[in-house]
């Protein structure tokens, strides 16, 4: 006698597996094509996204299905609102697209570990992939075209995707944050700071449109502008230090520059290819044990762990630096040696020439460096009056030296730690000043640049400046830099390890020599020099009619000068 009970049945375990795939299958393809799908408004939308982050059209099409499929298997828990459901979807695709960044590195590095143990394994059979017709390919290259967007070379990797949610995707404040997993407040700051970088750029290019400055038409040789990060970083030093270019641009970008504008209105989003996500949709493995993200208390997922994909997702180089940042208020005298005239570097390779501020005594937005932390543990001495931000492996004091302590009306305060290879200045006016204070910082490391260069504080205010470290520019082995802060006479004195190329050299990281300059003595005995001409293998350098308050531009190896007149001691970089 026979049962007709799962566990005694005589069908085979193969026809099971057939034959539940084939019904899987079946009432997958039926939902997605079903026109009334609550999906269906948000697939343009979340098609561009997943474009937009993995530049690449089939792969872009299987994170849509991924994010259909994780969709339909959430079922009711899904979230009712239609903004929170919209932000919900963007959050989904953001996690599909993680994941695929993270098994393609994973591929890489096997193939990579392959050849060099010298086991050259054969890949499994798959069916070749059918040839894209030019036409195809053609229409591919046009609508990752229209996802370019020039004005927003300026801005880090954060900024960019988070203008990208609320610019290209309309989506509000409080949704970025919720895709990206941050609180209202730092989504609002990192949208702020956005914003002020493409206005930045946007007044740049219209200083390039007048034509009047034999500066610019030095920077960009021809009409046949391309603006890269390079390019953007030296017309908005120059935009920033001329003060010609500064009025031109004041008049040609309505309202204050920077900071009043606005930014486009409406940016192209591309149609998905519904077929093609059906397909992918249908043919996907409905395995029980399929990857899905985990999900917070609000429902939404959250980011995979594998932080290497984070990096790639946003642009960004692994950096290997530990940065030790240490504010000295000094004496103008003490700083001779550490002048150097060229002015604060602007971002380059998708990173920030930045103006993101934080308008509080805090630290800036939680995750806004999520692609450079590094594991470790901060320690904060006692009585060196600063926050160690959380995740940082970096130690950070204020140490004063005598005779340097003296405040008055208008000056700064001056603190700092660091997240990761991140610097974080906190800035804060005297709350006894009669007015606003003026503030500039400055260094002329070239691999160092600085979120904000200049600004003006309420008595009482602060602001948050963030030094970042540029990998490709950054020095092999131990480095020395200063960030000089005025009208505070304080200087923000940062040390790195840069990454040392593999061959033969010292045998200990303590030994590894800087490509730099070496240290500057203590105590040199100052010498003017005169402004020369930067060389074709130094980044142009202004020098225009009119000259500004920061000094004259210099090439790394002259001689170090006196303070400039503004009484603000200059970077030193060793």
């Amino acid at each position: 006698m026979t049962s007709s009970s799962p566990e005694t049945t005589t069908r085979t375990t193969g026809a099971h597996r057939a034959h539940r795939e084939a019904r899987d299958r079946g009432a997958t393809r039926t939902a997605v094509q079903r026109p009334a799908t609550p999906y269906e408004p948000y697939l343009d939308g979340l098609f561009t996204y997943c474009l937009s982050v993995l530049c690449d059209h089939d792969a872009a099409t299987a994170a849509l299905a991924d994010v259909l499929a994780l969709a339909d298997r959430r079922g009711q828990r899904v979230p009712d609102a239609a903004g929170d459901r919209r932000a919900w979807l963007y959050a989904l695709a953001r996690w599909a697209c993680l994941r695929k960044l993270a098994e393609a590195k994973q591929k890489r590095q096997g193939t990579h570990a392959a050849g060099r143990n010298g086991t050259h394994r054969q890949p499994a059979a798959r069916p070749p992939a059918p040839p894209v017709p030019d036409d195809v390919r053609e229409q591919r290259r046009r609508e990752l075209a229209l996802l370019a967007w020039p004005e927003a070379a300026g801005t880090t990797p954060e900024q960019r995707e988070a203008l990208e949610l609320a610019v290209r995707h309309q989506l509000a404040a409080h949704e970025v944050a919720a895709v990206l997993g941050m609180d209202h407040a730092a989504a609002r700051e990192l949208l702020a700071g956005a914003a002020c970088e493409v206005e930045r750029t946007r007044a740049a290019l219209a200083v390039v449109e007048t034509g009047g400055c034999p500066g610019v038409a030095r920077l960009t040789g021809d009409q046949q502008l391309v603006l890269s990060s390079a390019l953007r970083r030296e017309l908005v030093r120059h935009v920033d230090d001329c003060p010609r270019c500064r009025r031109a641009a004041e008049r040609a970008v309505p309202g204050r520059w920077p900071g009043a504008g606005v930014t486009p209105a409406e940016l192209p989003v591309l149609s998905a290819p519904r077929r093609a996500v059906h397909h992918a949709l249908a043919h996907l493995p409905r395995a029980r044990g399929a990857a899905a993200p985990r999900f917070d208390r609000r429902g939404f997922p959250m980011d995979p762990k594998d932080r290497a994909a984070r990096r790639d997702r946003l642009r960004a180089r692994a950096v290997t630096t530990t940065v030790v940042a240490t504010v000295v208020a000094a004496p103008v005298f003490a700083l001779w040696a550490a002048y150097r005239g060229t002015p604060t570097g602007e971002g380059v390779d998708g990173h920030s020439a930045g103006a993101n501020e934080a308008h509080g005594p805090g630290t800036p937005d939680g995750d806004a460096t999520g692609g450079y932390e590094n594991a470790g543990n901060a320690s904060t001495r006692p009585g060196s009056g600063l926050d160690s931000a959380d995740g940082s492996d970096v130690s950070v004091e204020v140490v004063s030296v005598s005779g340097a302590g003296a405040k008055g009306p208008g000056s700064l305060s001056v603190t700092a730690s660091s997240r990761g290879d991140t610097t974080l200045i906190t800035l804060t006016a005297a709350a006894d000043a009669g007015g606003p204070v003026t503030w500039s910082a400055s260094t002329s490391a070239s691999w160092l640049y600085l979120s904000r260069s200049s600004g003006t504080l309420a008595p009482g205010e602060s602001i948050t400046v963030k030094v970042y470290v540029d990998p490709l520019r950054e020095p092999a082995g131990q480095w020395h830099a200063r960030v000089a802060i005025a009208p505070a006479g304080a200087v923000v004195s940062i040390e790195g390890h840069g990454a040392v190329p593999h061959g033969p050299g010292p045998s200990g990281p303590g030994s590894g020599s800087p490509s730099g300059p070496p240290p500057s003595s203590p105590e040199p005995t100052p010498v003017t020099s005169t402004p020369s001409d930067p060389t074709p293998s130094d980044p142009p350098t202004t020098t225009d009619p009119e000259p500004t308050s920061t000094g004259s531009p210099s090439t790394p190896g002259d001689t170090p000068s006196p303070v400039d007149s503004s009484g603000a001691p200059s970077p030193e970089t060793s």
